[in-house]
Formats: structure tokens, C-alpha cells, sequence
């Protein structure tokens, strides 16, 4: 597509022209749903705002752009549209945050400071839809406002844009919506044609997205209107932000919590790792049903080596479900994984909490699936994340190949800006219901927590009673040590 074509609506627009072949490609894409950018410096904000004004001469477009926070607005896009828009005879609206036009065409500029506030437009209809910096935002707030993306005028090109560097709580979403899972640039392979092939659907249920999905990269290098110094600063930065940042890379990025991931070392296929039935085997579980999915993982244990003083974690094997019942989800477990003898499963602590009839979902699944031991797990989130972390970097921690979710959530999690030491809690995102069954299943087996049934145990007024109470306590509290029994095959 030519600039001209590009640009025939904006011709009132003095001196303006796509800077950029990216840029140009952009404001040019079929693609209802497109993503653009990546890389720093790469037209971004200035795309969005062009490209929502494009049909401003139709009386029926309604347009609205979004940013996370009103400050970022004003900082960014409202001082930009001051300069750009009134050559095509804009008028701003201060206290609607709107610009229209004399075609009666409008764009107003929105914020979302949390997921809930896409209610607010609960009816509303626009024919172009913009996220700036759209991987601040989680997956549902997108989804949400593209069923938005509707108009009864003619002849309008329903769209919806976003524009973002790697990073932040939406990273895995996007990667794995616009990129099939892996890194674009780290492939080789450049943007992904537009519109894709196939059927796009979203990472956290596989729901069909319904509409036509594109990726577009952009760089600071496909322009030249940034001066050296600001390419230098780029340049500059250490090795995972530099590959962010500069190339667009989104295997790292800036708050990236696991950033030395790295899957040659740490995956390894399931049949290498074999099942060794010698070894202790155990479970750890998140179980969620509504917004969040339950998920589960299987452990293995080496025993202690010269190289590896403390052993080897191995987690074999990965099973996810959403809108499952707690007595089915348990026994999806003993029967996938039953033969191997789980000493124990340790489960998220708020399955115990009661209903009021006494009958927690822990009750429930123990009633199911009678041959697994359900145990509260640790609720020590940053223990949990730091041992990950450190049994990764020291090689005592190994991934099967066939946890495929597990393998999108470790490189994926941020750190958490209000305790940077924890990983950022990101509700309704199904990887992150992975990473707390893995984190439940590690730190709980390094890190027994007390049993929720201890309280049970009321002490006798009786010396002997009392005594074989404490000693049962204690048993409970410090278990004896594991045993690695010879290798035989599973018998039932």
C-alpha cells in the first residue's frame, strides 16, 4: 500500500507522513485486532493516535483510546493530540477528555485502572478501540472491549489497536495470542502475516477470538526522527533489557522475576526423565474454578549426588481444568497419577477454609479420591518464589516438556512492584494458577507446613493420653526422612 493511500484522510495533517515501514504497514493492516511495536522508539503512541482519527470525516465514527492511568494520558497521547488534531478541525472537550470533529466524528481518551472499569462502557458502541502500552493491562479487559467493536454506520473499518514494548502483566497473553508462544524476532521470522492463518483463539480458556489477529514489529531503528543519544541509552542497557527494549525481544523483558530462564537447560522431554518408581512422588495443587482454572503438577525427587548435594526436583507432568468440581479434579488426579504413589498433595490452603456446613473442598476431594493424602500447602508466596528461582539457577530444578503451560508461565511472571521480592498476583490469568501449584508443590515439600488437621488434637488433662498426643504432634512436625526405595515396576 502506498503512503498516499495511507494517508488520504489525513491530508489536512500539514507535512504528516508514515515514518517509518512499519508505521506505514500499520496504519495499513486488514487485521481487526492488531498489535504493533515492541521495541522502544518504534512510533507507537503516534500510530494509535493517527490511526484513530483516519476516518474522521465519517459522521458515524466513535473512537476511543485507553492508557491505564489518566497521568499517562496527559503525559503522552492528550499533549500529542493537542498538536495534530486541530488541523483537521478538532475541537478538545476538557472535562469529557473527547475531541470531535466537524463531521460530528469523535475519540475519547479513556483509562482503566482496574480490570472491573471496562463496565463503564457496558452497551457502548465504537468502530476503533486503542490500548497504549496494552500489555499493562490483563487479557479480559481487551477481550471485554472488543465485544464493543460494532457500528451501524457505513462504509467504517471496525479495528482494534494496540501498542507495546514486552513486559508487564499482559506479556504472556500477548505472546501467545500474536506469537504462537514464542518470540518473533528471537525465530528469525519477523512479523507474522496479516491477518494470521488459522483460528486465533485466546491463551487463557482457547475461546475462538472471532476476528481476524496481526502483529506488525517496530524498532527505533526503522525511523530516523529520535536522535543518536536516545539510541545510545538503548544500546547501553544490560544484556535482557537491551534484547527488550532496543530489539524488540520477547523472551526478556524489564520486571521479568525468572530472568534466567532458560529452556535448553531446564526442559527436558518427558521420556528422558523416566518415572522412577524407587523415588518419592508427590502433587501440588491450585485449585480454582471459576475465574481461575485448577491446575497440578507431579514431583520426583533425586536422591543426594557429589554434583547435586540436595538432589534434583523433576516435575513430571502437568494437568489443568477449568469449571471442574472439586471431586472431579481429585479424582482426575489419583487416576492419572495414582500408580505412582503420591506420599502426599499438597493443595492450596483456601480448599480447607469451611462453608458454613463444615464440609470443606478438601472434605470433598478427600472423599473422592480416598488414596491421596491432601494437605494444606505453604502460603509463604515469597519462600515459595525465591526457591523456585534459586533451584532453577543452581540446576536442582527440571521441567518436562509436556508441561506446556508451565513452560509459558516461569519466563512469563513479574516481579510485584509493591513487594518486589514477590511475584505479581494476576488474577483470572490461568499461568498463574501453574506457577502457585509449582510453587505449592516445592516449597511444601522442602518446607512441610503444619498439618490444618493438628488442631483437631485437643490435649487430655491425662498424663499418658497427653503424652502420646505430643509424640504424635511431633511425628507430624518433623517426619522422618525420605526413603529411596529399589527401582521395581508398579503392581496393583
Amino acid at each position: 500500500m502506498p503512503d498516499t493511500d495511507v494517508c488520504d484522510s489525513l491530508a489536512r495533517l500539514p507535512g504528516w507522513r508514515p515514518q517509518s515501514e512499519p508505521q506505514r504497514r500499520a496504519l495499513g493492516a486488514d487485521a481487526e485486532l492488531l498489535l504493533f511495536g515492541g521495541a522502544a522508539g518504534s512510533l507507537k503512541s503516534e500510530t494509535l493516535l493517527v490511526d484513530a482519527i483516519r476516518e474522521h470525516a465519517n459522521p458515524n465514527l466513535r473512537a476511543i483510546l485507553f492508557r491505564r492511568s489518566y497521568p499517562e494520558l496527559e503525559k503522552t497521547l492528550i499533549r500529542r493530540s493537542r498538536q495534530l488534531y486541530p488541523a483537521l478541525g478538532g475541537v478538545y472537550h476538557e472535562a469529557k477528555r473527547t475531541w470531535t470533529f466537524p463531521s460530528g466524528a469523535t475519540l475519547e481518551f479513556a483509562y482503566c485502572e482496574d480490570d472491573g472499569d471496562v463496565y463503564r462502557y457496558q452497551g457502548a458502541e465504537y468502530s476503533w478501540i486503542g490500548f497504549d502500552e496494552s500489555t499493562h493491562f490483563t487479557e479480559f479487559p481487551v477481550r471485554y472491549l472488543l465485544s464493543r467493536l460494532r457500528s451501524r454506520g457505513p462504509g467504517l473499518q471496525l479495528r482494534l489497536r494496540l501498542a507495546s514494548n514486552p513486559g508487564n502483566v499482559g506479556h504472556a497473553w500477548h505472546r501467545a495470542l500474536f506469537m504462537g508462544g514464542r518470540c518473533r524476532h528471537c525465530a528469525g521470522a519477523g512479523g507474522r502475516p496479516d491477518p494470521l492463518a488459522g483460528t486465533p483463539r485466546w491463551p487463557s480458556d482457547n475461546a475462538a477470538v472471532g476476528h481476524t489477529v496481526g502483529f506488525i514489529p517496530g524498532s527505533v531503528r526503522d525511523h530516523t526522527l529520535l536522535n543518536r543519544d536516545y539510541v545510545a541509552s538503548l544500546e547501553a542497557l544490560p544484556g535482557a533489557f537491551r534484547r527488550a527494549l532496543l530489539d524488540g525481544c520477547w523472551d526478556v523483558f524489564e520486571g521479568q522475576y525468572f530472568d534466567h530462564w532458560r529452556p535448553a537447560e531446564m526442559v527436558l522431554p518427558r521420556p528422558a526423565l523416566g518415572d522412577h518408581s524407587g523415588w518419592p512422588h508427590w502433587i501440588g495443587a491450585d485449585y480454582g474454578f471459576n475465574r481461575s482454572q485448577a491446575a497440578a503438577y507431579l514431583f520426583t525427587k533425586s536422591p543426594a549426588r557429589p554434583k547435586r548435594p540436595h538432589g534434583v526436583t523433576l516435575v513430571l507432568d502437568e494437568y489443568t481444568a477449568r469449571h471442574q468440581i472439586a471431586a472431579g479434579f481429585a479424582r482426575a488426579l489419583e487416576s492419572r497419577w495414582g500408580r505412582f504413589r503420591p506420599h502426599t498433595v499438597y493443595l492450596s490452603p483456601d480448599a480447607f477454609a469451611l462453608r458454613g456446613d463444615e464440609h470443606s473442598l478438601a472434605d470433598q476431594m478427600r472423599q473422592a479420591a480416598p488414596a491421596l493424602a491432601f494437605e494444606a500447602a505453604s502460603t509463604d508466596r515469597v519462600g515459595g518464589a525465591m526457591l523456585i528461582y534459586s533451584q532453577l539457577a543452581a540446576g536442582e530444578l527440571i521441567v518436562a516438556d509436556s508441561c506446556a503451560q508451565l513452560l509459558e508461565a516461569i519466563p512469563s511472571r513479574i516481579h510485584d512492584p509493591e513487594r518486589p521480592d514477590d511475584l505479581r498476583k494476576i488474577v483470572g490469568d490461568p499461568l498463574d494458577d501453574c506457577i502457585d501449584a509449582l510453587r505449592y508443590g516445592l516449597y511444601s515439600y522442602v518446607s512441610p507446613p503444619p498439618d490444618p488437621r493438628l488442631s483437631e488434637f485437643v490435649f487430655s488433662s491425662d498424663p499418658t493420653v497427653a503424652a502420646i498426643q505430643h509424640r504424635l504432634l511431633e511425628h507430624r512436625r518433623n517426619p522422618p526422612p525420605t526413603r529411596y526405595l529399589p527401582r521395581r515396576p508398579w503392581r496393583r
